[in-house]
């Protein structure tokens, strides 16, 4: 067994999986996150009020957490590139069929369902597929993969604007899916599901050490040894649902912000463009919080590293309550980017240390359910919320407290359940 290919100049082919994966996170999540570029003219475009356009964002999150947990089993059981090319072509359906859609209740399935499912895909499955390519800088790798997502909304929000204003929404999502399904296809050709398949192993991999189902596989660092709790095993832990509480929570304000902040941008006066600039600042950020979090994690712990960024977080969904001028929207998605960035690196590192790689694929779905539930929650109360009050602010205010109570959560994390 060995660790580089010398046609590739030695380089680790694990590398090589983690830029490929990045690039496919970055073009899902690009995608779906663009939803709020299309938000005000879909709005004009359908009549519809911001509560029921907001549940075709829910819709989307719920089944993307629904797939994640199929397409990681899938993943687990076929490995990722059959995987990858299905959802890849299901999402690129879905946003051409979203160009040639006239009502919104068509949406819920051509967004809703078809991008939703082409998410679920882009994720679990590649995160489960790195952690198995790496044991040592498996910190780094993580930072690499999930900076994709915040990529993907530095790269497509500003993008969608430009190709709306340039040719119309409908042939802008055309475009978008164009690159979906070229995005998906080549990387399923590079992507490999482990190191085995090459006759290759992990990076820098220690000795094995031996244990039991049931002994924790926690080394005090995330260079994690080769053994691995089953699905079973890790469900039965408090760990494991401490983790799916703190992902649910957090995601309320992430759903918030990503499928409103440009709508609430230019309530607040701000210029269309001027507004997908700040979501696309959001994705700026995000990847350097997913990179220098991602790494520091590494040296803080999973606990510490949850209470911090949490902290942080919780904060910055007070700031809309200070005002919302130009200004304090740059603070709002500055500060905002870099924790969210931040703590989505934190969570397939966590899955990976504290109940090991075997079933990754299985458990990071799961967990993203937690995220989904999350997720689909916050736009509709934000909706429904706003549609009443005419104001967001009711919605920041639940962030906030919701914040709290996974700060509350990450206390009991513990490296031995």
């Amino acid at each position: 067994m060995r660790n580089r290919i010398p046609g590739l100049r030695n380089v680790f082919y694990g590398w090589i999986i983690v830029a490929v994966a990045a690039v496919g996170t970055c073009t899902g999540f690009g995608t779906i996150y663009s939803f709020g570029v299309f938000f005000k003219y879909w709005i004009n475009e359908f009549g519809s009020s911001r509560a029921v356009l907001s549940g075709i964002f829910s819709v989307a999150f719920i089944v993307y957490g629904l797939a994640s947990i199929g397409m990681g089993w899938l993943s687990d059981r076929y490995g990722p590139r059959r995987v990858i090319v299905i959802g890849g072509s299901i999402m690129a359906a879905g946003c051409f069929l979203t160009a040639l859609c006239h009502q919104t209740g068509i949406l819920y399935l051509t967004w809703g369902l078809a991008v939703g499912i082409g998410v679920g895909t882009c994720y679990a499955p590649t995160a489960a597929t790195v952690s198995k390519w790496f044991i040592h800088r498996k910190g780094v790798a993580m930072g690499i993969l999930v900076s994709g997502l915040g990529m993907g909304t530095l790269i497509f929000s500003p993008l969608s604007e430009r190709l709306i204003q340039s040719f119309g929404w409908r042939t802008a999502i055309f475009i978008i899916g164009l690159i979906v399904l070229a995005v998906y296809l080549v990387e399923a050709l590079i992507i490999r599901g482990s190191p085995k398949e090459m006759g290759l192993e992990p990076l820098a991999a220690p000795a094995k050490v031996n244990g039991g189902p049931g002994e924790s596989c926690n080394t005090g660092s995330l260079d994690i040894p080769d053994c691995s709790l089953s699905v079973s095993e890790a469900l039965a832990t408090r760990n494991f649902w401490f983790i799916f509480g703190i992902h649910g929570l957090w995601m309320i304000g992430v759903g918030i912000v990503m499928a409103h902040f440009v709508a609430y941008a230019t309530d607040q006066g701000a210029h269309v463009n001027t507004a997908a600039a700040m979501m696309g600042s959001v994705g700026a950020m995000s990847v350097i919080g997913r990179l220098s979090l991602g790494v520091l994690t590494e040296r803080w712990g999973i606990r510490l590293s949850f209470l911090i960024i949490l902290s942080c977080q919780g904060i910055t969904m007070l700031l809309p309550f200070l005002g919302g001028s130009e200004w304090m929207l740059w603070v709002f998605v500055l500060v905002f980017g870099f924790g969210y960035g931040g703590l989505a690196s934190i969570f397939p590192l966590a899955t990976a240390e504290l109940f090991g790689v075997r079933a990754m694929g299985s458990l990071f779905g799961i967990s993203l359910l937690g995220a989904t539930i999350g997720g689909s929650a916050g736009p509709l109360l934000a909706g429904f919320t706003f549609d009443m009050t005419r104001s967001y602010f009711t919605a920041f205010g639940a962030a906030a407290i919701s914040v709290a109570i996974a700060i509350f959560f990450a206390t009991g994390i513990r490296k031995k359940a």
